[in-house]
């Protein structure tokens, strides 16, 4: 396990807002707050060049079976920005769970092109499937601009431009962001959630509900969706589109993550557009992915960049109803 940096100036920029909200509780020194559905969100204490989290930690030596998902955005650039996020998840997946891939668009710069998927995936990898371990795409605004997304969709055997999957605890839905009021698309969203009988439920597209990054907020997202998340309940929202790591405040019982530091070069974190929360972990300077891991009645989310550095963890749980 690596040790902690000794010099302040040599620890990674992760950086961390208070909420606008205030806290409802801690729970042994953790800070908590207590959402709609049953649902507590935890944010872990976050540490630093170290190999497993908090979050691992506690949860050490648990008997429930544990599902393990590496979510990446913004990361088919072919480069060594790609292949060194790569080689970070083989190296965090080689002794935690490992049951999809889960992409959030721009999957083969710069258009998605044929032409490309030898440096843009089966390069850096091509080991993922060789593993064994399906891959859950989605399409980004680069990835449709040959044939509208066609061939990124045949390379991900994806079987629609919007689909679910279910991954041991966790419903994933996956939606096409580029065109949100595609018919059938939301009537599609609806009908899945309101029939998930899995303990979560996670919503995945490119386009960013909230973002303080360059592309910052998308308001046709949010106008289409957050209706349709507020009725019918999600856990958690997974975007990308800007090229850097984001996790704001849980609302209505809903966390909202942006990870797209997947290759691409990377974009700032600035001030937020208006109705857009303060994020309350972000991070600009390092090529990263998430690890989320899931039981029945717990998530952990785990930003990781690409030398190996825990950047942010959160934890999720269902709080028994009775």
């Amino acid at each position: 396990m690596a040790s902690r940096w000794s010099s302040p100036s040599l620890r990674p920029s992760v950086r961390h807002r208070p909420s606008d909200q205030s806290e409802d509780s801690r729970l042994d020194g953790v800070s908590a707050r207590l959402h709609a559905r049953w649902l507590t969100a935890v944010t872990c204490s976050v540490v630093l060049l170290v190999a497993a989290t908090a979050c691992e930690s506690e949860r050490a030596g648990g008997s429930e079976p544990r599902t393990g998902f590496v979510f990446i955005g913004d990361f088919g650039s072919g480069d060594a920005g790609e292949a060194g996020v790569s080689s970070a998840i083989r190296s965090w997946v080689r002794d935690r769970p490992f049951d999809a891939l889960v992409t959030l668009g721009d999957n083969i710069y710069s258009d998605g092109s044929p032409s490309q998927f030898e440096q843009a995936w089966n390069e850096p990898y091509g080991w993922v499937e060789d593993a064994g371990v399906q891959v859950v795409a989605s399409l980004g605004n680069h990835d449709i601009h040959t044939a509208n997304g066609g061939p990124v969709m045949d390379l991900f055997d994806m079987p629609n431009r919007w689909y679910g999957r279910r991954v041991g605890p966790v419903d994933i839905f996956v939606l096409d962001s580029n065109d949100l009021t595609a018919e059938g698309q939301l009537e599609w969203l609806s009908t899945a959630l309101a029939s998930s009988s899995a303990p979560w439920q996670v919503l995945v597209f490119h386009h960013p509900v909230y973002s303080c990054g360059k592309h910052g907020s998308t308001p046709r997202v949010q106008h289409e969706l957050l209706p349709v998340v507020a009725s019918e309940g999600v856990d958690l929202v997974v975007n990308a589109h800007d090229h850097d790591y984001q996790r704001f405040p849980a609302t209505n019982g809903t966390t909202y993550v942006v990870s797209g530091g997947g290759g691409a070069g990377l974009y700032p974190v600035g001030d937020c557009p208006a109705d857009t929360p303060n994020p309350v972990a972000w991070n600009d300077d390092f090529h990263e992915f998430l690890y989320v891991s899931a039981t029945a009645t717990e998530l952990t989310g785990t930003a990781v960049s690409a030398s190996g550095t825990v950047l942010d963890s959160f934890r999720l749980q269902k709080l028994d109803k009775s």
